[in-house]
This record gives structure tokens, sequence and C-alpha cells, in this order.
């Protein structure tokens, strides 16, 4: 069944063309809610294919095939239960279906509840990045940075610069199999009381402090703007590293360089996709906070 007349994957004339792929990926699957829709690149949606329930996305450019190849890669590690399953990828690469799974992101958790899952959480990242799998992509310290300058807003420009200078050290990490989008949003807390990673579309080959300290700096960022208590947030934070655990190439010098180049980047996003200046400025006061009281916290050991 394809996508209704008036569907964002129809609308949308950067993903039309494609949206047909339905049918090659999810044979009579019919297209529900929309997930998300982000305009000219991608949209995800909840479709029904018969008893299942599926997640279909409809990508601009030609990332299905991709990120087909690696979600299969991880099916063959340990961590096959807690990431989604290939359904079906179209032939052109633009549509790709995958297994759903049913249950609460922490965003949703009320304040009571919240911190108590994070300790599962950071065992479920540590299980992804010591499952052994290969995959066909790295991104690395510079490709962060690199996004960073290209990304910047006048409000990070200095501390982007900075951040150039400051973390070239981060190149010698070991990369491992990551997630690279990791925050709190990417987890499902499942119906049955299990933690679920969902969308890898940015899976690849990365150091481990990119996605620890990207969870962490995505629970700065709700104390940091007032979204959450910092009695919660920083019990959130404290374990979810302890559900981690520690680690040889992950001290704490490196994961304070990885968080400070999420909290820079998102302070961005806070401006360019949120139009949110006020979350802007919290962050960036917040990360130049951090540099008053510690000249060095970027500058590795």
């Amino acid at each position: 069944m394809p996508f209704p007349a008036d569907h964002p994957a129809v609308l949308d004339p950067a993903l039309a063309e494609w949206a047909g792929g339905i049918d090659a990926v999810a044979p009579g699957a019919v297209p529900g809610p929309v997930l998300r829709h982000l305009p000219g690149r991608r949209v995800a949606v909840l479709a029904q294919l018969g008893r299942r329930t599926v997640v279909v996305k409809v990508f601009a450019s030609p990332r299905a095939r991709g990120n087909a190849r690696r979600l299969l890669a991880l099916a063959a590690t340990p961590v096959a239960g807690i990431v989604p399953a290939v359904v079906g990828c179209d032939h052109a690469g633009h549509v790709l279906a995958v297994t759903y799974r049913d249950g609460t992101i922490p965003d949703d958790l009320p304040d009571a509840a919240y911190a108590g899952r994070f300790a599962a959480v950071g065992r479920a990242l540590r299980s992804l990045h010591d499952s052994g799998a290969e995959l066909d992509r790295e991104w690395g310290r510079d490709q962060e940075v690199d996004q960073l300058v290209r990304r910047h807003v006048p409000a990070t420009a200095e501390l982007v610069h900075h951040l150039e200078v400051s973390t070239q050290w981060l190149r010698a990490a070991p990369a491992v199999p990551s997630h690279r989008d990791f925050h709190t949003r990417q987890v499902v807390v499942t119906t049955d009381g299990g933690i679920a990673l969902i969308d890898l579309d940015d899976a690849a080959m990365s150091p481990r402090g990119l996605d620890v300290g990207n969870m962490v700096g995505h629970l700065v960022r709700e104390r940091v703007t007032g979204r959450r208590p910092a009695s919660v947030t920083e019990a959130a934070t404290a374990a979810f590293l302890e559900g981690y655990g520690e680690c040889d190439d992950l001290d704490a010098a490196t994961l304070e360089a990885w968080t400070t180049l999420t909290l820079v980047r998102l302070a961005a996003l806070a401006e360019t996709r949120h139009q949110d200046p006020d979350q802007r400025d919290a962050l960036v006061a917040h990360v130049r906070r951090l540099r008053s009281m510690d000249g060095a916290a970027v500058t590795g050991p």
C-alpha cells in the first residue's frame, strides 16, 4: 500500500520520488503515524505489516543500503536483541524498514522514575561498544570537530576555535562500534522493563567517548536549561556512568573533552534548529564557566 497523497513522504519533494519503495521493503504495509520528519532529508513512520508494527524510513539520499549493512553487522553479535533488525531495504537505497520496539523513551518518564533507568542504559551502550561488530565507516575526533566548525554560530565561534586546538589528543582513541547520536531519545525502556537502542542511522566505528560524552552532555543540558532538577540529572549521570563501567580508554579528561564537544554542538543547534537563544546562551555560559574553573578541562591529560 503506497503512502496516501497527503503524507509528508509524498508532499516533501525530496522524498516523493522514493516513497513508492515501501512496497518493496514491506509489501502490504499500511503507513501510520509519523515519528519524525526532517524536511528535505528523511521521514520515519510507523507502519502495520500484518500483525507486526515496523518503522519505515524514507531518505532523500541513498542511505538505506548502508544503514541496513551496519544493522546486519550488529545482528551477528550479542547486541542483536537490543538494536533494530532489518525487515527490508529497497534496491535504490532510499527506503528501509526495521523492527519496532514498544515502550517509553526516558524523556517521557517522570522525575521519580528517570534516574533509575540509566544504569541499564549505560550497560546497554557498553554492550554495543564491546560487541565486536565491524562497521563499514568511521567517525572520529576530526570529523566531529569539522562538523562543529561547519555548523557553528557566532555565539559558539570562540569555543569552537578553542576545541579545534585543545582536543587534538583525542585522535589517538581507538574506535569501537558506536551509535554516534546517543541521547535520551535514542533509548526505549521496553514494556518488559528492558532497554533497546533505536535510530542507528549514524552508526560507525568511533571512540567510546563520543557516545558516552553525548549522553552526558544531553543530561547536562537537561539540568542547565531547567528541564529537570539538578538532583535528578546528576543521579542519572552517575547511574549511567556506573552502568557503563570503567574503561582504560575513557578516563575523566577524555570524557570531559567529549562532553564539551557535545555541549558546544548543542548550543549551536539550539539556535539553528530550535530557534532557542536562551538555551544557546545557557549552554555557552555553562561551558565558559567550566573553562574558567579548570583551564585544562579539554586540553588532555
